[in-house]
């Protein structure tokens, strides 16, 4: 087995066993697509806030913060670009995003993985910053994640016989 696949049997693994099963339980009223998209909005607003803690707090020049400005100029164009897909995923069919984001979903884990080595690594004025990136680089990933499951489509409502008409249908 190569590495590629492997890393993909574990994408699809992490997929399927722990975020499948969180949408499925997800209440009616929300989606998962709802879901995930507020947990890349959610991203964007801590990123956004660790680039603020980096320069109010720790006083990096606003100058130097222009690379985490594109990086976030980028999150945000990724964010709209995802939203307008919305109309592609429908309850009842296969999510084309599961096999669009197969080699991005990987990508946004080690993102996520080095983030937290950062944050930790560091000494606690400049971890500050830091713990907002690796807060909003989980929200993105389990956004990312969370958009790639599978939509169930809504139950059915039982009809109670009984209470509504007064007899059971014959089972004929």
């Amino acid at each position: 087995m190569s590495l590629s696949d492997a890393i993909t049997r574990f994408d699809l693994w992490l997929l399927d066993r722990v975020f499948q099963p969180v949408a499925d339980r997800l209440p009616e009223r929300i989606t998962v697509w709802e879901t995930g998209m507020s947990l890349l909005l959610g991203s964007l607003l801590l990123l956004a806030t660790s680039i603020a803690a980096m320069v109010v707090l720790l006083g990096e020049d606003p100058v130097n913060a222009v690379y985490d400005i594109l990086i976030w100029g980028m999150w945000v164009a990724f964010y709209l670009g995802v939203n307008r897909m919305r109309g592609l995923v429908r309850p009842g069919f296969m999510n084309p995003l599961r096999t669009m984001f197969l080699g991005f979903r990987p990508i946004s884990f080690v993102f996520l993985l080095y983030a937290i080595w950062q944050s930790t690594s560091l000494p606690p004025p400049f971890s500050i910053g830091l713990w907002f990136n690796a807060l909003a680089d989980l929200a993105f990933t389990c956004g990312v994640y969370m958009i790639s499951c599978e939509q169930t489509p809504p139950k059915k409502k039982q009809v109670n016989w009984k209470r509504e008409f007064g007899s059971v249908p014959d089972q004929t």
